[in-house]
């Protein structure tokens, strides 16, 4: 990670993407506090942000996989900020109306779809395959950490400045980042040559074929169901099991929320180590079974009634790092196994695959905890994680066993 850090090239690239994604964090609480305030039912209309940030990622991420492969990096990393800047201030004069604010909070997320796809795609262009381990971790630290301090900032300035001047403030963090990218030579060539645009749906299909086609990323395609609709009924449910069933006050809530931030932190900071002492299959099982027991850590706790605040935010904190952990296998096995000319496309397609079952475990989330309790929802939700966990453990066992076998058998031939 040092030489990561001594590189002009990858800093320059690195405070970039903070300064975009300090930028979303800003959006999301602006919009969310104006929801709030913008109409006659807030809660109706706060669900319909948060899926209309999160559907151009679901249903339209899979189509933007044939662009990041057959354009520029720095075109749509640049353009895409600048789609951010137009939309941002057109929110402005909508706070307002609700149909058009909806409208262009749809359009910010369809840019921070295009720009998070070709992101992940360029990683290997700004470092080098040797270097993406420690790349992923930083990157995802820094995600994390910005997941915490974008909100803060943008209550703070929703605060003391206004609504109005928080979303000035918000254009200028895409202008800056389009300035840090654009002058970025790295990434100027695209991963294969441009062809006609009538090639777009040829294209799109041989990418989704070509990605599934690669036996771990299948592997990874199948594993992520289960694990994203368990992220989607956690997130839905977690905010109601620290308020309601714990009853923290504002202070305490903000703490353990804090801890749960804190939880995904230490697992992106961790990961690039782990990387290089397991097979990231194995790690990939064995995230996904740490974030299934911190999900059925919460029975003894609910169950007993354990109120004291330092279990809950221990609770929140390893919760936070089974999330986290989950996410660095998968990202190590997409750059290392996509072929450069597939890596948008496979990129786009795993990433709608995720948000689109986020959304379907955000839906389950309101169901089950209506039907059978708020813990009762989340504790199921890590028993039956349980069942791919150990399904990949024993996959993977079972092929280093066929692995070795054979490797003993060509010692006996020799």
């Amino acid at each position: 990670m040092r030489e990561l850090l001594r590189d002009k090239v990858y800093i320059r690239y690195w405070l970039a993407v903070v300064v975009s994604f300090l930028g979303d964090g800003i959006a999301k609480v602006t919009v969310v506090y104006v929801a709030a305030t913008l109409t006659d039912a807030p809660a109706l209309f706060i669900a319909a942000v948060v899926i209309a940030q999160l559907v151009p990622s679901g249903v339209l991420g899979t189509f933007i996989g044939p662009l990041v492969d057959r354009m520029s990096p720095r075109v749509l990393l640049v353009g895409a900020d600048l789609a951010r800047v137009v939309t941002v201030l057109a929110m402005i004069p909508a706070v307002h109306n609700a149909g058009l604010l909806l409208a262009l909070i749809f359009l910010e997320g369809l840019g921070k779809s295009v720009f998070e796809t070709a992101r992940m795609a360029a990683i290997p262009k700004v470092v080098g395959t040797h270097s993406l381990p420690a790349a992923i971790g930083l990157f995802q630290s820094t995600v994390q950490t910005l997941n915490l301090v974008g909100p803060l900032i943008g209550g703070v300035l929703i605060a003391t400045a206004g609504v109005r001047l928080s979303f000035v403030i918000d254009a200028i963090t895409f202008v800056v980042s389009a300035l840090l990218l654009g002058n970025l030579a790295v990434l100027k060539d695209a991963s294969v040559t441009a062809t006609s645009p009538g090639q777009y749906w040829s294209s799109l299909r041989s990418g989704v074929t070509g990605a599934l086609s690669i036996p771990t990323l299948r592997t990874v395609a199948w594993m992520m169901v289960p694990v994203m609709i368990a992220i989607g009924v956690f997130t839905t449910n977690v905010n109601t099991q620290l308020l309601v069933s714990f009853d923290l006050s504002a202070f305490d809530f903000g703490l353990a929320q804090a801890m749960l931030g804190a939880g995904a932190i230490l697992g992106a900071f961790f990961g690039p180590m782990l990387v290089k002492r397991f097979a990231l299959a194995e790690l990939l099982a064995g995230a996904v079974g740490l974030f299934a027991v911190s999900l059925l850590v919460l029975w003894p706790i609910d169950r007993y009634g354990v109120s004291w605040l330092a279990v809950i935010c221990a609770w929140c904190a390893l919760a936070g790092l089974g999330m986290s952990l989950v996410q660095v296998p998968v990202a190590n096995i997409l750059l290392r196994d996509l072929p450069e000319d597939l890596r948008g496309r496979g990129i786009a397609l795993l990433n709608a695959l995720m948000v689109n079952f986020t959304i379907v475990g955000v839906l389950l989330g309101g169901a089950f905890a209506n039907w059978g309790g708020i813990a009762e929802s989340i504790v199921v939700t890590g028993a039956i994680l349980l069942i791919p966990a150990a399904a990949l453990t024993f996959r993977t066992r079972r092929i280093d066993r066929a692995d070795d076998a054979q490797d003993d058998e060509v010692r006996i031939r020799r």
